[in-house]
């Protein structure tokens, strides 16, 4: 058991109830498609869900022994900062290619890039997720929403 898991568990279901509460003051929807509380509900219900289920995750696990000084120091190795700022920058890549390739493409190009070069997954996993991400994010937004998008010389 860590207090801070417990900690942060319960601080993340406390701010999205409060997002929550504020979201259903929004129409949810119309009789044809989602209103604008839509999406913030949902997404807040999610993470109050998650939040409880971190404190409760923390609470049943073992209690882990103490960390050394010698521990805490090495959490911030110059490995990490380098895949934050690997990540970094593909989210300002993607964000740069977007109006030139279209939005789907650049997804697939910023998840293959993540998950290949900055997670270093197997190829196939990689693979995988990336496509079945866009493919979900394709599907929902442009599809069953009709958000619309920027859109390439593909047309997607």
């Amino acid at each position: 058991m860590d207090r801070a898991d417990i900690f942060a568990g319960i601080v993340l279901a406390a701010g999205f109830s409060l997002a929550l509460w504020e979201a259903s003051s929004f129409q949810y929807g119309t009789e044809f498609a989602p209103g604008p509380g839509f999406a913030p509900v949902w997404l807040s219900a999610i993470g109050v869900a998650v939040g409880v289920l971190i404190a409760l995750a923390a609470l049943k696990a073992p209690r882990r022994r103490p960390r050394s000084a010698a521990e805490l120091s090495g959490a911030a190795d110059s490995r990490g900062l380098i895949r934050v700022g690997a990540t970094v920058a593909g989210l300002f890549a993607m964000l740069a290619i977007t109006p030139v390739l279209g939005l789907v493409p650049s997804i697939l190009a910023f998840l293959l890039f993540l998950t290949l070069a900055v997670q270093r997954l197997p190829v196939v996993t990689a693979l995988g997720a990336s496509v079945g991400t866009t493919l979900f994010v394709y599907i929902v937004f442009v599809y069953l929403l009709e958000v619309p998008i920027p859109r390439g010389p593909l047309g997607l």
